[in-house]
């Protein structure tokens, strides 16, 4: 069945503010290895590749966008993001060192590691190293 013109576009994060903007651009640049598209005190946008592990090489975008409602910045707005990453140990302490928390232990399941930390922006993020 053809897609109807609709692809996903990207995901976008409500912080607080522009010190919010600038906060979060830094930590999924310098913790996660995203790179800068566009930065400016209301708006960022960062890409990583999709599906590095399956060979597929289209970028993934995340978009991170000030906001200065409260109710903007609530549960029901915040998606969960969830990053395949090559090695867990050094990603978990390099996004540690810049201020996330994890969220219990890394977990060992057959398939590879996972592990689950809070962002210091306050969203949760998801990280998977496949097992060999």
């Amino acid at each position: 069945m053809a897609s109807a013109g609709v692809s996903f576009g990207r995901v976008l994060l409500m912080v607080r503010g522009s010190n919010g903007v600038a906060a979060a651009v830094n930590f999924y640049q310098n913790g996660l290895g995203m790179t800068v598209v566009r930065h400016t005190d209301d708006w960022a946008e960062l890409t990583c590749p999709v599906g590095s592990f399956s060979g597929n090489k289209s970028d993934f975008r995340l978009s991170i966008q000030s906001v200065h409602s409260e109710a903007q910045l609530g549960i029901g707005y915040s998606p969960f993001l969830s990053f395949d990453v090559d090695d867990m140990d050094s990603t978990v302490a390099r996004c540690v060192q810049m201020g996330a928390n994890l969220d219990g232990p890394i977990q060992y399941p057959a398939h590879g590691k996972v592990a689950a930390l809070r962002a210091p922006d306050g969203h949760m993020i998801g990280l998977y190293e496949p097992g060999l």
